[in-house]
């Protein structure tokens, strides 16, 4: 007796079609893109943002983001690495969207992805979150008392 299987679809496709699949992600980046250049011309907000464990010495994987996209929008990558490995992608990824944007508002086709999720799949953002937690941890000192500017 054979075993009849089906085709496996890919786990990732990209395709053109007529609408945004995405226009949540298209709004963020369209937020993002003054909010990146206002910490850039400006620097950080004057309030303070910071969670209630960071004064207790807990970084979390979110901790120097903002100082990181402030650096990274200013160019400056290795400072940006310093505070936040995850904060260089912040910039290139809403650049990308608002790119896709224009492209797709311009000639009304919308460049779409979609990710066929695996169950096991969530083990992936797990392991990146808690590795980029732990470095964050190891690097509480310099997350706690450099300065911004």
């Amino acid at each position: 007796m054979t075993r009849r299987t089906e085709p496996s679809t890919p786990a990732l496709t990209m395709c053109w079609q007529s609408h945004d699949r995405h226009p949540i992600t298209t709004r963020l980046a369209l937020i993002g893109i003054p909010i990146a250049v206002l910490l850039a011309l400006v620097g950080l907000p004057p309030i303070d943002i910071h969670g209630p464990l960071h004064y207790l010495g807990v970084m979390g994987p979110t901790c120097g983001m903002t100082r990181g996209v402030m650096w990274s929008a200013r160019g400056d990558l290795l400072r940006a690495w310093q505070f936040n490995p995850a904060s260089l992608l912040v910039v290139p990824t809403i650049l990308g969207l608002t790119g896709r944007a224009l492209y797709g508002k311009v000639t009304n086709r919308w460049l779409n992805l979609h990710i066929r999720w695996r169950p096991w799949w969530w083990l992936i953002p797990a392991v990146l979150i808690l590795l980029l937690s732990i470095r964050q941890q190891f690097n509480v000192e310099f997350l706690l008392v450099y300065p911004a500017g």
